[in-house]
């Protein structure tokens, strides 16, 4: 029998004079333009056949078992497959349904066994098998953790990545090491590959393995599932979004669980404290090895507190050691979060950190202890979201660690005195730093708290590419210490949230679902408002969206007037509905114009014959300074009200913004 493979397309078309015939041609399926022929026109040279009929090149190739041809779909199956994709593209589902749906579908209507679902991550540089279907369940653990560096030298997987193209390919032609242990785990012999392809980007791959080594069985698959590529990207992307959406969500409510339970249980013994520290950071990013290297003030020695957790069995061992400081001076006095290759300090490798990258997170502790903590990621890098989730722990564990030496060394109120002390610092650092870097707008912002930590909070969040810009101010119900943490913890959610939802209404509503989830139950409830914008660079337009804040101003430099521009929504935490509350206004800003919130801190504000500072004198200050800079007009107001209030004590956290358009 011969075989017919497909070999290229399209082929240069060679004609002859001549026509030889095949003698068991008619046996084989051809290709869609020529398979009603039985005996298609052409010629044979060097154990190829170029076909007159299809224009196409063939391989001619003894075979010696027959093949049963998989047979070709007809318009029916075709439509029916078709309409079935799309209506599982159209409801909305879990990432593991949509997998396993999809996966179905093709496995019954095009009769394929293994099929792969890729998905890349460009920050990481990585490729990593998402989900692999087989009828052999064996198999489809045993390559489920699979990853593919972003790297040309991979061969044909990451070309058809990088050009967006589908590849057919033999495995055995491939030289990068990957393929021979891929066909000999998965008796795959041949594969075809198709980008998932998402606004002009591959964001990830569908595969079917083939275990024959010809070429004949792929071209109907490709030609079917492009027709279906496109809506499965949307939805593939959607699910990966809710997914990483929830993941987060459960990330922030256990890092706030695991900071209670620090404080409360570890602050009378420093090294059972550090392994909790160790053990919740581990788990944070599945990471096998935590490491924390400690300095006391004025010391020669490093102190090593590392441990191992198997992810395998769970089981977890710890080893402390001590090591000369000089090997780590350097580190030891950054300042910043910072990502490093632990082969390039041999100091790790003595100690047995090991692996592709390592995150090293710096705490600076009042009494002089300078501490290190790192994480190793074998394989891999550090996704942003997980870096973020890191810092936002390490935060809270600080907290905890300056609480044990204060428990050692101080009296009771002199305790609760640094503690207050330490958390308004580390409160101060969540605020905006500096402006963010834009020549679009010009920035103020001031938050002076009642007590020593407040409630309030305001932000200036600028996207790594400068087209985006979210501004932010709200405010949490109480004082204290316990407005403070959920004000600290709110701001964390929505720095994540800015970089994977598009919407300003959803932001708004995630931050609700977290208040009431967390609070719901709680004996004393915790309740914000807030106003959150978006601008687009490309549109000059501002989105807004109110939770239960009131109100803002905008002088308009053209006319020289002041409007009033009320929000919509409720507060957030009451409820756990908030679609009825649904607010998302445009808003245009001009130049010269200048936006300016503020929380009832300043309108409110008493002084000793019980009046407020009110909306009129606010307005008179914004108009009396409106040609200032924005953080001047903002340092005016603040000296208006000190002035209004005189010796009037402070019964609310004063915040104010002020935004002008370039």
């Amino acid at each position: 029998m011969v075989r017919i493979n497909y070999l290229s397309i399209p082929q240069k078309t060679i004609r002859t004079m001549f026509t030889p015939m095949i003698s068991d041609f008619a046996e084989e399926t051809l290709c869609l333009l020529c398979q009603e022929a039985q005996k298609p026109e052409g010629f044979t040279k060097q154990g190829r056949f170029y076909c007159n009929t299809c224009d196409r090149e063939w391989i001619l190739e003894k075979r010696k078992t027959p093949r049963i041809a998989r047979a070709v779909l007809s318009s029916e199956e075709r439509t029916e497959f078709l309409l079935d994709c799309l209506s599982l593209f159209n409801s909305a589902m879990g990432l593991q349904d949509l997998m396993d749906r999809f996966s179905n579908l093709i496995a019954e209507r095009l009769k394929r066994d293994k099929i792969g679902i890729f998905i890349t991550n460009l920050e990481l540089g990585e490729i990593r098998l998402l989900y692999y279907s087989a009828k052999q369940r064996s198999l489809a653990r045993a390559i489920k953790r699979i990853k593919i560096d972003y790297d040309l030298s991979y061969g044909v997987l990451i070309e058809s990545m990088a050009k967006r193209e589908s590849k057919f390919y033999f495995l055995k032609d491939q030289t990068h090491p990957f393929y021979k242990f891929y066909s000999e785990l998965t008796g795959t012999k041949s594969q075809l590959v198709l980008p998932i392809i998402y606004a002009n980007v591959a964001v990830g791959m569908l595969t079917l393995d083939y275990e024959e080594d010809e070429m004949s069985p792929y071209q109907e698959d490709q030609e079917i599932l492009q027709l279906v590529l496109g809506q499965f990207a949307v939805s593939l992307r959607n699910s990966l979004l809710y997914s990483k959406s929830q993941t987060q969500s459960k990330n922030f409510q256990s890092l706030h669980t695991a900071a209670l339970t620090l404080s409360k249980l570890y602050t009378h013994d420093h090294e059972e404290m550090i392994k909790m520290i160790l053990l919740t950071l581990s788990g944070i990013v599945d990471s096998s090895i935590a490491c924390l290297i400690e300095r006391t003030k004025d010391s020669g020695e490093v102190k090593i507190y590392k441990l191992f957790r198997n992810l395998e069995n769970y089981q977890i061992t710890t080893e402390v050691q001590t090591a000369d400081v000089r090997h780590l001076i350097h580190i030891l006095d950054d300042r910043e979060t910072i990502t490093i290759e632990p082969s390039s300090y041999p100091f790790f490798l003595e100690i047995g950190l090991v692996g592709k990258e390592a995150l090293i997170l710096p705490v600076h502790l009042e009494n002089g202890t300078d501490c290190i903590f790192t994480m190793i990621k074998p394989e891999s890098r550090f996704p942003q979201e997980e870096i973020e989730a890191l810092n936002a722990f390490v935060s809270l564990a600080r907290i905890t660690m300056e609480n044990a030496i204060l428990y050692q060394n101080l009296s009771s109120k002199e305790r609760l005195e640094k503690e207050i002390e330490i958390a308004k610092e580390i409160q101060s650092t969540l605020l905006p730093r500096r402006a963010p870097d834009t020549n679009s707008f010009q920035f103020g912002g001031i938050m002076v708290p009642a007590r020593g930590i407040g409630g309030d909070y305001y932000d200036f969040i600028l996207s790594p590419d400068h087209s985006e810009l979210f501004l932010c101010i709200g405010d949490v119900s109480g004082k204290g210490v316990a407005a403070g943490l959920v004000m600290a913890t709110v701001r964390t959610i929505l720095h994540s949230l800015v970089r994977v939802r598009n919407s300003t209404w959803d932001i708004v509503n995630d931050i609700n679902s977290y208040l009431y989830q967390s609070y719901k139950d709680s004996v004393t409830p915790r309740f914000m408002s807030l106003i959150l914008m978006k601008w687009n660079s490309k549109t000059g337009k501002i989105i807004v969206s109110g939770a239960g804040h009131g109100y803002f101003y905008i002088h308009r430099k053209s006319t020289n007037k002041i409007e009033l521009v009320e929000t919509g929504g409720v507060i957030l935490g009451i409820t756990n509905e908030l679609e009825p509350f649904r607010n998302e206004n445009v808003l245009d800003l001009f130049s010269g114009d200048t936006l300016f919130m503020f929380t009832d801190g300043v309108t409110e504000a008493y002084n000793n014959r019980d009046e407020q500072f009110g909306d009129e004198r606010l307005v008179q200050s914004i108009e009396a300074t409106i040609e200032k800079e924005p953080k001047q007009i903002l340092e005016s107001i603040l000296s208006n009200i000190r002035s209004f209030m005189r010796d009037k004590e402070q019964h609310d956290d004063i915040t104010m913004v002020a935004v002008r358009k370039n």
